[in-house]
């Protein structure tokens, strides 16, 4: 059985950081996330966090549990979280799951940068309903 991988990379952009989810997440990866969000949350100071789906291949439900926990850290913090998530097979799980009321989804990094910034955002299923 061959073991995938997810690569992550992160960046600040006016405000915000952003973290690049390239490949799996699944059992296998996402301590990788939870412990990179953690430490690029606490290297910057950052309570805002987007994550950018765009090259995510595959998330499994444990994927969906990994997202949620990095939004119950910015949520101790009162901070915000989106999910750059175009249209496609990833759109369509997460919002066939239960995370879809809690996780905004944005087609683009531009549209998640661009939205008004609110901590009530996350809670109200972000811009694309």
């Amino acid at each position: 059985m061959r073991t995938m991988a997810v690569f992550l990379a992160a960046h600040w952009h006016n405000g915000w950081a952003v973290i690049e989810i390239n490949g799996v997440l699944d059992a296998a990866t996402t301590r990788e996330l939870r412990d990179f969000a953690t430490c690029v949350t606490a290297q910057q100071r950052h309570e805002h966090l987007i994550l950018d789906l765009s090259e995510l291949t595959h998330a499994d439900a444990d994927g969906l549990d990994a997202l949620m926990s990095v939004r119950a850290l910015l949520d101790q913090d009162q901070g915000e979280l989106r999910l750059v998530c175009p249209q496609g097979r990833m759109e369509r799980l997460l919002r066939s799951s239960s995370a879809a009321s809690a996780l905004p989804l944005y087609p683009s990094l531009d549209a998640a940068l661009s939205a008004p910034r609110t901590v009530s955002a996350h809670r109200m299923g972000g811009a694309l309903q």
